[in-house]
């Protein structure tokens, strides 16, 4: 790269944005899909994933309502938007965790029982990042369920400091009351 330094300061810095907007679609005339309906920052590697979902998503609608393309892209709408709002709150979520806590001893503690309680319960307890990376989850189950698991976590590690001294007894009670097992998995 002869010109690297030339090169790094002509060419800008892009901004990252998230885009949560609604509607998505005008009168039967016009919609949005991917990035144009739901631009993602990048710390999940999920946009063009997300992307072809709506096109799977808008394809079987297609197949049902073709005639009316208002209630076409309504459905559509419908269909998609909790999880596109649910995977851009994740990926921003992912970048506060790459940047803040990697390195953190309590977060890395935490990171060892959820491994744990995975070996244990595989079809139950799945981390949100194997639910979206590895799995055919919903983006917005993988919030809802990753969510649950991280209060979970923070009843199990937050009065210890060792892998041996989790109650794995209350861990089993948590699992079973709080997660049902995960389709797909």
């Amino acid at each position: 790269m002869p010109n690297l330094v030339e090169n790094y300061f002509q060419n800008p810095t892009g901004a990252m944005v998230t885009i949560k907007c609604s509607p998505w679609h005008v009168d039967g005339k016009a919609l949005l899909l991917g990035d144009a309906a739901h631009a993602i920052v990048p710390f999940f590697g999920q946009g063009m994933n997300c992307a072809f979902e709506d096109c799977t998503y808008f394809l079987e609608l297609l197949d049902r309502h073709e005639a009316k393309r208002a209630l076409l892209f309504s459905a559509f709408e419908q269909s998609r938007k909790a999880d596109t709002d649910a995977i851009a709150d994740l990926a921003i979520e992912n970048f506060v965790e790459m940047r803040d806590r990697v390195a953190d001893p309590r977060f890395l503690f935490r990171k060892k029982v959820e491994l744990e309680l995975e070996k244990k319960y595989p079809d139950r307890f799945v981390p949100k990042y194997a639910m979206v990376t590895f799995h055919r989850t919903p983006y917005s189950v993988a919030a809802q369920r990753g969510a649950v698991q991280d209060r979970m976590l923070g009843e199990l590690c937050d009065s210890v400091q060792r892998l041996e001294d989790i109650d794995w007894a209350k861990a089993e009670v948590l699992v079973q009351q709080k997660l049902t097992p995960l389709p797909g998995v």
